[in-house]
C-alpha cells in the first residue's frame, strides 16, 4: 500500500469543503513556501535566541542544531493566520507563535527519550547524539524559555494569552501522562474512546491553543475565540491520526522518521486498537505478540507493519481524519472572509494532504 491510500472515499468527506472555499488543491511546494513566508518573523525570533554562539553549547547549542532542522511549523503558522482570520496584525502574534514553536520543540525532544526513538526529522534524535542527561538538561531549558518567550506578547490580553498557553500546556503534559501510564501498565485493551481523550490532549490542545491564542492576540470575541480553538482541535486530532497512518504506510524519507517506529515503540494508535479487533485467529495473536515485546527485531516490524496494512485499519483511520477535519471547517463560518480565514483552509487540507 503507498501514498494512494490517501484518496480513500474521498469524495464523500467534507473536505470538499476547501473546494467549494475557492482553493484549487494548492500544491503542497504552494503551502510549504507560504508556511516559510508566513513564519518569517517566528524563525527570524528563534535565530536570535539560538544563535549557535550562546554559551553554554551544552544548552543553547545543541537546541540550536535542534531548532535548525526544522519542522513543518504547523502550529506557529496557524496562530499568526488565526490572528489575522479575525482583523488583528499577524506580527502581534509573532511572540505567541514562537513560544508555541518552542514548547512544541520541548515535547519533541522529551518524547523522543521517552520513546526511545531513533530518528527525528531525518537525523538521530538529542539523546542519540548527545546523551540522555544532555539532552534532557535542554529539554528543560528550552520549557524555560518558553516563557521567557511569553512575556514579549503585546496588547492588554497578554495575561489571557498567557493563561491559555498554560492550560494548552497541562492538556498536553496530562494526555501523554495518560499513555505512559498504558505503557506502564501494559494495557492493550485500549479503546477507541480512550485514544481519542489522550489525542485531544497530547496532540489536538496545543494546535487548539495555537489558534485561541493567536485569535487572543488579534482581538478575537468569545465566539470567534471558541470557534478557532474548535477548529484547531478537530485538525489537531486530524493531524495525529494521519501521523499515525504516515508511521504505517508513509515514505521514510519524506516522512522523516523511522516507518514503523510506533511500532517498535509499542504505541497504541487508532490503527492498532481497531487491527486487534479486526484480524482473528492466528493474525491478531500474531499482531498481538509483536507488539507487546519489549524487543523487537526489524523482521518483528515489517511483519507487524503488513498485519496494519492488511487489517483495513489505516483506510479507516484516513477516512476518520478526513471526516474530523471536515467538520472543524465548519467552524470558521463565523470569521470574516479574508486572507487569515482562507489560509486556515489552506492549512486544513495540508494536515490531509501532508506526506510527512
Amino acid at each position: 500500500m503507498g501514498p494512494c491510500f490517501l484518496r480513500y472515499k474521498r469524495k464523500d468527506i467534507k473536505v470538499h469543503r476547501l473546494r467549494e472555499a475557492g482553493l484549487n488543491g494548492m500544491a503542497k511546494n504552494d503551502i510549504e513556501t507560504k508556511i516559510a513566508r508566513l513564519n518569517e518573523p517566528v524563525c527570524a525570533r528563534l535565530d536570535r535566541l539560538f544563535d549557535g554562539k550562546r554559551k553554554p553549547f551544552e544548552v543553547y547549542g545543541i537546541l540550536s542544531e535542534f531548532l535548525s532542522l526544522k519542522g513543518k511549523l504547523l502550529r506557529p503558522a496557524l496562530c499568526l493566520s488565526a490572528c489575522e482570520a479575525v482583523g488583528g496584525k499577524r506580527g502581534n502574534a509573532a511572540p505567541a507563535a514562537a513560544a508555541i514553536e518552542m514548547f512544541h520543540n520541548f515535547t519533541l525532544i522529551h518524547d523522543d527519550i521517552e520513546d526511545d526513538s531513533k530518528l527525528r526529522r531525518g537525523v538521530p534524535c538529542m539523546h542519540i547524539k548527545y546523551g540522555l542527561p544532555l539532552a534532557l538538561n535542554a529539554g528543560d531549558g528550552l520549557f524555560m524559555m518558553v516563557w521567557q518567550e511569553t512575556q514579549n506578547i503585546p496588547g492588554k490580553n497578554r495575561e489571557l494569552a498567557q493563561q491559555r498557553l498554560l492550560s494548552a500546556f497541562t492538556n498536553v503534559l496530562e494526555g501523554q501522562a495518560l499513555e505512559l501510564g498504558w505503557y506502564h501498565k501494559n494495557k492493550w485493551d485500549v479503546s477507541v474512546d480512550e485514544y481519542y481523550i489522550v489525542v485531544r490532549g497530547k496532540t489536538g490542545a496545543l494546535i487548539a491553543g495555537a489558534c485561541e491564542v493567536g485569535g487572543i492576540v488579534g482581538g478575537a470575541n468569545a465566539a470567534q475565540r471558541r470557534a478557532l480553538y474548535d477548529f484547531g482541535m478537530g485538525i489537531g486530532v486530524g493531524f495525529q491520526i494521519m501521523d499515525d497512518a504516515l508511521n504505517i504506510v508513509g515514505d521514510e524519507k519524506k516522512y522523516g522518521k523511522e516507518i514503523g517506529g510506533d511500532v517498535s515503540e509499542g504505541k497504541r494508535t487508532l490503527i492498532t486498537i481497531r487491527a486487534l479487533r479486526n484480524l482473528k485467529g492466528a493474525k491478531r495473536a500474531q499482531l498481538e505478540r509483536i507488539l507487546k515485546k519489549k524487543k523487537k527485531t526489524s523482521k518483528d516490524v515489517k511483519i507487524a507493519v503488513a498485519l496494519l496494512r492488511e487489517s483495513g485499519a489505516v483506510e479507516k483511520a484516513v477516512f476518520d481524519a478526513r471526516k474530523i477535519v471536515g467538520s472543524a471547517l465548519e467552524k470558521l463560518n463565523g470569521l470574516p472572509e479574508g486572507e487569515g480565514r482562507r489560509t486556515l483552509l489552506e492549512l486544513a487540507e495540508y494536515i490531509i494532504e501532508r506526506k510527512r
